[in-house]
């Protein structure tokens, strides 16, 4: 097939490679190596703060002292939660009770809340933290996975801690369909090595995307 589909948009398959070959390549002023190299030999440890500030290096351009502060004092919630979630864990192998805890991780959201923090910031701490399991989440890829009459996700009011759950179901499907793709794709990192659910994030940023810049 020359196509393929992620979340509600189908794509040029030859297209989605080179873009991910690029990404993965060229090095410079993009996010790889930068972000999946970054503290690698503690990535899927505890939560330390140098975690929280992972974001800047995967496109979050600003990132408040506020805000930093704000997720240290919902570490001990995050880390209760992780701490029940092997360091390895797939998203293709989770069972419901480790959905319930992907929803626990982002319920912090929910409620008061956490200043300056959204699903952005939040997914990108985290997902370093168990790289086969929690999909990276942005404008983007969210448009990708709700926005079109063939999206996967309807866009309407819910708590972060069910969208998470949807979400991860959503990608969880494109990543099972089309795995050798996303397999084929983790072999262009020369550097830190990536999940078949980064490489699948990859492109699902460039299908949302118009003109490429970079990330």
């Amino acid at each position: 097939m020359c196509t393929l589909t992620i979340g509600g948009r189908t794509v040029d398959r030859g297209e989605a490679r080179a873009f991910a070959r690029r990404y993965l390549t060229e090095g410079v002023g993009w996010s790889y190596p930068s972000y999946d190299g970054f503290d690698a030999a503690g990535a899927r440890g505890p939560l330390v703060d140098g975690d929280f500030l992972a974001p800047v290096l995967l496109n979050v351009r600003h990132l408040a002292v506020t805000t930093y502060e704000n997720l240290q004092r919902v570490r001990p919630a995050l880390q209760s939660a992780l701490d029940d979630l092997p360091p390895d864990l797939s998203l293709l192998d989770a069972r419901p009770a480790d959905h319930r805890l992907l929803a626990r991780l982002f319920a912090v959201l929910d409620g008061p809340g956490v200043g300056g923090v959204r699903g952005t910031v939040l997914s990108k701490v985290l997902h370093r933290k168990r790289p086969a399991f929690i999909p990276l989440y942005d404008e983007r890829v969210r448009s990708v996975y709700q926005d079109g009459v063939d999206a996967p996700v309807p866009p309407e009011a819910r708590s972060w801690a069910d969208f998470s759950m949807l979400f991860a179901q959503a990608v969880r499907a494109d990543l099972e369909r089309e795995l050798p793709f996303w397999e084929d794709l983790t072999s262009f990192a020369a550097g830190p090595p990536i999940t078949p659910l980064r490489a699948l994030d990859i492109v699902a940023w460039w299908a949302g995307a118009g003109p490429i810049d970079e990330e």
